[in-house]
């Protein structure tokens, strides 16, 4: 059996990757730029946000982000908020289609973390807004300081 030095070769070079570990440098690389602590869990892209945690009367939800750094996202999302009639345990989300702004960067427990929230409803609209909480909002912010441990 004739054996060329070409598939010896790329027979070493497979052989002897399958024995590679990642370096320190490569698995820094590989860890996420930020975070997003949603309720004191720290998240990377999450597809949910908390408002409040105490809650969970407000957020964002079924978000789609177009982009994640280290010191932005944005995406898209929809906004709930509970309008707490005739109280909040029966009362009715209304939801709004809207743009997700997270900034603020600040290394804390030992990750980078973007903490402020921006929420603004999406061109030409307005946020749908409980009836009992006036006015409506051009947008929503918050900083998300809850901290487990």
């Amino acid at each position: 059996m004739k054996t060329s030095l070409k598939s010896i070769s790329i027979s070493l070079t497979l052989i002897a990757s399958s024995f590679l570990a990642v370096t320190p440098a490569q698995a820094a690389v590989m860890q996420p730029s930020a975070y997003y602590n949603d309720c004191g869990n720290p998240t990377f892209s999450p597809k949910t946000i908390t408002q409040y945690c105490a809650d969970a009367g407000a957020g964002v939800i079924n978000i789609k982000w177009t982009t994640w750094g280290s010191t932005s996202a944005k995406g898209t999302g929809v906004y709930y908020i509970n309008g707490c009639t005739p109280n909040c345990a029966s009362g009715k989300d209304s939801y709004t289609k809207v743009n997700v702004l997270l900034s603020g960067l600040k290394k804390t427990h030992g990750k980078n973390y973007l903490l402020n929230v921006t929420v603004t409803p999406l061109a030409g609209k307005k946020f749908l807004w409980p009836a009992s909480m006036k006015p409506v909002p051009t947008s929503v912010k918050w900083v998300t300081d809850f901290w487990r441990g």
